[in-house]
């Protein structure tokens, strides 16, 4: 999520007059409507004899502010509006070059906001209520609480994608699978639709650089782990599934991860999306030593206050929407307090401070912990990780005050200075097709990466006798096509894609 989807959530928390509530009032809500206020009242006027869609109503309207749609598009140099449809390109470098080719020729990319709170009709959240509440009679799901039902089967919407309407559609396609099926839990009946679905959608990016709708992976039949997501948890939601989101920002591979989670029998049970049979997902995260996830983080309609920082200082993360509740301690990984020295001086004896993970390029805040004098808090860390502390030095910088370290999987660390009394060597092997970047340590004094000198390159090795020891290492590369990667970090020349690291 892009830093000014941020400011939007921070605008709304300041309008709302925030205090330490699980969200704002309906007439706090109706009143940010502006000119779309006599729409959601139209709505609470329909269902004034029905209590129990009244509420559900209320609830949605009470939670829209919080919420918005993504939209982008291409506009020509004559203003016209144009999105690719990449099923008429054979991939997605045939897609990207076709993008790119775009912007030469002037079309430029244009990404609008629009809030449901002013946007949508009567008559949409009328026929998504009605819906929801039909396929919540259904054998598989009656069993679900009436709070699961708001939270994980009522919204029209997963994240920000745009808001679509195909609930009705789905609910047609997917259905018959159901009818039939005989499936009498929400993890029975997810199964039989995520089966269905590995026949119909794939994780592969499309190679464009716009947003896809629910409508456009279902048509492309590809997308990333968010738009599988999205599509995967709006179409089991059509038929009265109740799903949540879960994610994470990785700590050795690139980017956020995004995948889906059925309630049943008071447990989330994750899943893949387009995966068939992949309700063992919470066991891969764990087991696979490439993923372990350090923080997951639950993605939930409505919104909750309460969990916002006491103090906050200004800087802008994800981490403090309050649509996301920490369910770490909820996957298969042990959890533990984590306890960080710091070495650097700051003007504050106490605040908030964050923990980061390196991530495409750049550190990257994965938990909000507190700091008390010396010593830095982050409670429910999982996994063995190359972590840092940081803390806000404005709304959209940080600046590390602790040494980069490693942690042991049961809350020890250890901290990673170089020492250049001691040096150690490496050959860093090249693979077909890539280029290689030079080595680099985490210089802890300029705080960055720093290039090491390589001793020796030829066309598929670079080898270096410098390397200081106890110092953090990373090592890059560009794929054939141009895009960076990263292979990982080290610590004497051991990356940390060794699962022994």
């Amino acid at each position: 999520m892009k830093t000014c989807f941020l400011f939007m959530i921070l605008n709304i928390l300041t309008s709302c007059s925030m205090q330490k509530t699980k969200g704002v009032s309906l007439e706090q809500a109706l009143s940010m409507a502006g000119e779309n206020q006599a729409e959601l009242e139209k709505v609470l006027e329909y269902y004034k004899n029905d209590s129990l869609k009244l509420e559900a109503a209320r609830f949605l309207i009470r939670n829209m502010p919080f919420h918005f749609s993504r939209m982008e598009y291409f506009v020509s140099p004559e203003g016209e509006r144009y999105v690719p449809d990449i099923r008429n390109f054979t991939d997605n470098q045939a897609v990207k070059r076709h993008c790119d080719s775009l912007q030469e020729k002037g079309y430029t990319i244009r990404k609008e906001i629009v809030y449901d709170i002013k946007a949508l009709h009567s008559d949409y959240l009328i026929r998504n209520i009605d819906l929801a509440f039909q396929v919540w009679q259904k054998p598989w799901a009656r069993a679900v609480s009436w709070n699961d039902f708001c939270r994980f089967v009522l919204p029209y919407r997963s994240q920000t994608e745009p808001a679509s309407n195909s609930r009705e559609t789905f609910m047609c396609q997917y259905m018959p699978l159901l009818d039939s099926s005989w499936a009498q839990t929400p993890l029975e009946a997810s199964m039989i639709i995520n089966e269905q679905l590995s026949k119909e959608i794939r994780y592969q990016k499309a190679g464009s650089p716009l947003v896809n709708t629910i409508e456009e992976t279902g048509r492309f039949g590809i997308g990333t782990c968010e738009a599988l997501c999205n599509y995967t948890t709006f179409v089991m939601r059509a038929v009265g599934i109740p799903i949540a989101v879960h994610q994470t920002t990785w700590t050795r591979m690139a980017f956020i991860h995004n995948w889906c989670a059925v309630p049943h029998n008071g447990i989330f049970h994750d899943f893949s999306p387009g995966e068939a049979h992949s309700h063992d997902y919470a066991d891969k995260l764990a087991t696979a030593y490439f993923l372990q996830p350090a923080k997951v983080y639950r993605r939930h309609f409505d919104a909750d206050l309460s969990i916002l920082p006491e103090q906050d200082d200004g800087y802008i993360t994800l981490l403090k929407s309050p649509l996301f509740t920490d369910v770490t301690d909820e996957q298969k990984l042990p959890t533990y307090t984590l306890h960080v020295p710091i070495d650097k001086k700051t003007t504050e004896k106490s605040g908030l401070v964050y923990l980061c993970t390196y991530n495409d390029r750049d550190w990257q805040p994965i938990a909000i912990g507190t700091r008390e004098n010396d010593c830095c808090q982050f409670d429910r860390v999982a996994g063995r990780n190359f972590l840092i502390v940081a803390e806000a030095i404005g709304k959209n910088e940080l600046r590390y005050i602790s040494e980069p370290f490693q942690t042991d999987g049961e809350g020890g660390i250890r901290l990673l200075k170089p020492d250049f009394s001691q040096v150690t060597s490496v050959t860093c092997r090249q693979e077909a097709e890539r280029r290689i970047f030079p080595l680099s340590f985490w210089d802890t004094e300029r705080g960055q990466f720093v290039p090491l000198d390589c001793k020796c390159q030829t066309d598929s090795t670079q080898y270096y006798d410098n390397i200081p020891v106890n110092a953090l290492l990373l090592h890059t590369f560009e794929d054939k096509n141009g895009v960076w990667k990263e292979t990982g970090l080290a610590i004497d020349g051991y990356f940390k894609r060794n699962k022994d690291i």
